[in-house]
């Protein structure tokens, strides 16, 4: 566990978790959206990484803009797109692909030139599901037995919405681990892709750049695998401890950033 920071660095630029930091389910968290706004005003970049497979990058840029967080598609990294990413690294076009998601992630593995397939197939991915059901789960299992890849999106167990907190694309990895005895390999977070996907798009120093979540086992741990300063916000997911590793940052919410920690890049 590396030790804690006690004061504020200079922050140039920001990358941000989604849900449980911006927003939580579909009710914006108003106290982000205030801080987002000014940065915006001030020219500090920032990007968006999301273990949420259901919705494409102008699905969610739509929603946060709608919230008032100006955004462009081209500054939201989602796993789906990291998943056909790694999918195209590991197949051949046209090969067969078992998805178990919503219609953007089954979207994105369709528009990288694979066949969509429930049966003799290549590689199964699986993210946040809401229709997921035993014969899906019986389908992935003789898929995975019979030696195709296995990718997932993320594990988190847990998203936040209003009023508590539904199941995650991670417990449906857990379901389908336990019927087959074939662990997933993970794209989304804790591991740095995504992070490492955004720090290519800002273009800015790697050590005054920051990584912000609500969960710290994913969020933060993303972060440290990255090489990059984390602040852990208590808006979302509050895990119970003890816990492996902790943030350089802890707070209540965005507000108790420091504005004169943050670089301004326009004159105002």
């Amino acid at each position: 566990m590396r030790e804690r920071l006690t004061h504020w660095p200079k922050i140039s630029a920001i990358i941000s978790d989604l849900d449980g930091v911006t927003y939580c389910g579909d009710e914006p968290i108003e106290s982000a959206i205030r801080v987002f706004q000014r940065w915006h005003d001030i020219g500090l970049p920032y990007a968006f990484v999301t273990n949420n497979s259901t919705k494409s990058a102008k699905e969610f840029s739509n929603k946060l803009n709608v919230m008032g967080i100006p955004i462009s598609p081209e500054r939201i990294i989602t796993t789906s797109a990291v998943a056909a990413n790694k999918l195209n690294k590991l197949l051949k076009p046209k090969s067969r692909v078992m998805v178990i998601g919503e219609p953007a992630l089954i979207q994105a593995i369709s528009d990288c030139n694979f066949n969509i397939a429930d049966k003799n197939v290549d590689a199964v991915i699986a993210g946040l599901d809401r229709n997921f059901t035993h014969k899906k789960l019986a389908l992935a299992q003789t898929a995975l037995l019979n030696g195709a890849h296995f990718i997932g999106t993320n594990p988190d167990p847990m998203l936040p919405k209003k009023g508590g907190f539904e199941p995650g694309a991670g417990s449906i990895l857990k379901a389908i681990e336990t019927a087959s005895g074939i662990a997933p390999t993970i794209i989304g977070k804790p591991k740095p892709d995504l992070v490492n996907m955004a720090l290519s798009i800002l273009g800015t120093d790697q050590q005054s750049t920051f990584m912000v979540g609500d969960q710290i086992m994913t969020d933060i741990a993303a972060g440290h695998a990255a090489g990059i300063p984390t602040i852990r916000v208590r808006t979302g997911v509050i895990e119970k401890g003890p816990l492996s590793i902790s943030p350089d940052f802890d707070i209540e919410t965005l507000e108790c950033i420091p504005a004169d920690a943050v670089v301004t890049t326009k004159k105002l």
